[in-house]
């Protein structure tokens, strides 16, 4: 199978088996992958920026969704995809953040082997 440079499959695999779609990687400085355990799928994002809440309203958030992903990978999961908006929302299940994706570009491939 190809890559998919369509934010069409995540958003299909989200509204389909949202529960199966686990962290696979984070390749700094911008990209992040997602994989499938249904169907078997990579999901592939680069952003543009990463936002999160803080007690002002919001903040840049790449840095601590890098410690989040280095601390308990198993817990970070798609929370909301917005293919319009060209938005993923990530919620962290252990230290209950959430982050705000702003995509730049979506792409999915099947897993090798």
């Amino acid at each position: 199978m190809p890559t998919i440079k369509s934010g069409a499959f995540v958003q299909q695999c989200f509204s389909s088996h949202p529960l199966s779609l686990n962290l696979k990687t984070v390749t700094p400085p911008d990209r992040v992958v997602m994989a499938c355990a249904n169907c078997d799928m990579r999901h592939r994002l680069t952003w543009r920026s990463v936002i999160t809440p803080s007690g002002e309203g919001t903040r840049e958030g790449a840095d601590d969704f890098g410690k989040c992903v280095i601390a308990h990978p198993a817990e970070v999961r798609i929370s909301m995809v917005d293919v319009m908006n060209d938005a993923v929302k990530v919620r962290c299940g252990e230290c209950r953040r959430t982050y705000t994706f702003d995509v730049s570009a979506f792409e999915t491939y099947r897993k090798k082997g």
